[in-house]
């Protein structure tokens, strides 16, 4: 479905937007070493792999969005966004280590994670490094990690069949990443360059965005099947082409959502999604103060 996009014009001022979601950084460790789970999403090996797939890209990518944010940290002035710029380093931070943790965890199932992550690091590397421009693409990629987690959370049946830590990993991770969805391109919105130029690297950062995620996630999936023993015949990829756009089919469901990054007076909170965030934090620890 579409987006709720505010009626309001696209001088939206920030403050309008602030306090939608407190954002609190929750220090869990899941357990998900043990017993060959390598099939974990409901006993289907290709959604299984796309979802590992997909958390191959996140040790490295955290890290990469904590560094863009904090470089503009002392070009902030208003004590709330301050706070949530330390809100989404823990948060992030914390992200990084479980899915390292988590990626540990799926080589005992086969597949050479390491050159995989040096397959992302190799990518940014051809990128431009501009301090701007990393700020955009961060923006672009906590976009996308944003709409996904509104679609897990939206849909409970979603992770039905999933073994329960695997689901409890991606439903936590998915609730910080609404929490925080605005703090970079809250940022952004201050040190952007001005005009049309800001807005065209705004956008050229979610094109890369969308190419790399996708193309990264599906090569890593691949990966991993081939190494589980699963080759990449016509019917898996059909089968990830199914998972993709019919069911449970979330870039189909989030397209709308997807779309509207591209209009000029774009924010992530137009998307109200709070209640979504209300219906499953309870079911986490409770909060710290610093990530490790």
């Amino acid at each position: 479905m579409p987006p709720n996009l505010s009626s309001r014009p696209s001088n939206q001022r920030r403050s309008d937007y602030m306090g939608k979601a407190d954002i609190v950084a929750r220090n869990i460790k899941f357990a998900l070493t043990g017993e060959d789970k390598r099939n974990w999403f409901a006993g289907n090996p290709v959604a299984t792999a796309i979802m590992d797939g997909a958390s191959i890209l996140f040790p490295v990518g955290e890290t990469y969005f904590i560094n863009a944010v904090v470089h503009f940290r002392d070009r902030v002035s208003d004590p709330k966004l301050l706070a949530e710029i330390n809100g989404f380093q823990q948060q992030e931070g914390i992200h990084s280590r479980e899915h390292r943790r988590y990626n540990n965890a799926i080589k005992a199932f086969g597949g050479d994670v390491d050159a995989l992550e040096q397959n992302l690091r190799d990518e940014i590397a051809r990128w431009d490094d501009s301090p701007e421009f990393k700020l955009a693409v961060t923006c672009a990629f906590e976009h996308f990690t944003a709409i996904l987690a509104d679609d897990l959370l939206a849909h409970p049946d979603f992770m039905a069949g999933a073994e329960p830590e695997f689901s409890r990993i991606w439903h936590w991770h998915a609730i910080e990443e609404a929490e925080h969805k605005s703090v970079a391109y809250d940022v952004w919105n201050i040190v952007k360059p001005k005009g049309l130029k800001g807005y065209l690297m705004r956008t050229r950062a979610m094109r890369l965005a969308t190419r790399v995620f996708l193309q990264q996630t599906h090569n890593n999936a691949f990966t991993l099947l081939a190494a589980r023993g699963e080759a990449a015949t016509g019917r898996n990829i059909r089968r990830a082409l199914y998972f993709g756009l019919v069911k449970p089919g979330t870039l189909r469901r989030q397209m709308g959502a997807y779309l509207s990054y591209y209009l000029p007076g774009f924010h992530p909170w137009q998307h109200d999604n709070r209640h979504l965030i209300e219906q499953r934090k309870d079911s986490y620890a409770a909060p710290i103060t610093a990530a490790e």
